[in-house]
């Protein structure tokens, strides 16, 4: 059984490797070998294109050790981009959720305006606050739910994720993976545009790619903390219960909500 498990594990992260770090990472390679032999200038000659991918067919025919060389190091290559597009995405993911203070700029301005035409008040912590909206988004989770039930929401949610089942896990786990694949995919966008400086092409089928990562990225990021948010709204009781913490019919008042936060931060500050 165990045996059956782990060859069952095996399949899918081969299956995950192979479309998620290989044939992207192969399919960068042949841009970049593309690039440098067409370069700017010649950059959508498809006939001097033809006519190499002939020649080399031809050469790797007439030497095949030389052909499985030079496969192999594809292939190695891209499994190096794999990882270096990876890598790229978290210090991307990083930028994009950046903390610091900001003035909100056209965002805090456009939320102004929305607000004066619908007619609502203004709740000056719910402004744009953050370099950038996804970090404004994150901060929201936080904001609202002490604004909703005084206690912090980023101590709170850990406890909350071991109280909750699978149904529940399922929905949050498929957004944060999305998100998780969103930033990775810019990763592969900057790799492109790295590419560009050989093959104008890849330099803009690098900024197409950045771009729909950036909006998949926002997408995602949303849902994941609309999906958090609901959690919280929903199984906070549960919270309450499981950390001692009795409420009353109507609900998480400040004091009990200053209960909660007082035993999740073990009494510090």
């Amino acid at each position: 059984m165990v045996t059956g498990i782990l060859a069952e594990v095996g399949k899918r992260v081969s299956s995950r490797w192979l479309t998620a770090v290989l044939l992207p990472g192969l399919l960068l390679v042949t841009v970049t070998a593309v690039g440098f032999h067409l370069g700017h200038e010649q950059a959508l000659d498809v006939g001097r294109l033809t006519a190499w991918v002939d020649e080399t067919l031809r050469s790797w025919r007439d030497r095949p050790a030389d052909a499985a060389v030079r496969v192999g190091l594809a292939l190695l290559a891209a499994g190096v981009l794999g990882t270096l597009a990876r890598e790229l995405g978290g210090a991307i993911e990083r930028v994009w959720l950046r903390g610091g203070t900001s003035s909100g700029g056209g965002r805090r301005r456009r939320a102004l305006r929305a607000a004066d035409r619908d007619g609502v008040s203004v709740v000056e912590a719910y402004l744009p606050q953050r370099p950038t909206w996804m970090s404004d988004r994150v901060r929201l989770v936080e904001v609202r739910t002490r604004a909703q039930y005084w206690f912090d929401a980023a101590m709170a949610w850990p406890r909350l994720w071991l109280l909750v089942g699978d149904e529940v896990r399922q929905p949050v786990v498929a957004a944060r993976t999305v998100f998780a694949e969103a930033v990775t995919l810019a990763g592969w966008g900057c790799l492109y545009a790295v590419a560009g400086v050989l093959w104008w092409p890849a330099l803009i089928a690098g900024a197409c790619v950045f771009l729909v990562a950036w909006r998949r990225a926002r997408v995602s990021l949303d849902e994941l903390a609309t999906l958090i948010e609901a959690v919280v709204d929903v199984h906070h009781r549960a919270l309450a219960e499981a950390l001692g913490v009795p409420l009353g019919p109507e609900g998480v008042t400040e004091a009990e909500g200053r209960r909660i936060d007082d035993v999740l931060r073990k009494g510090g500050r």
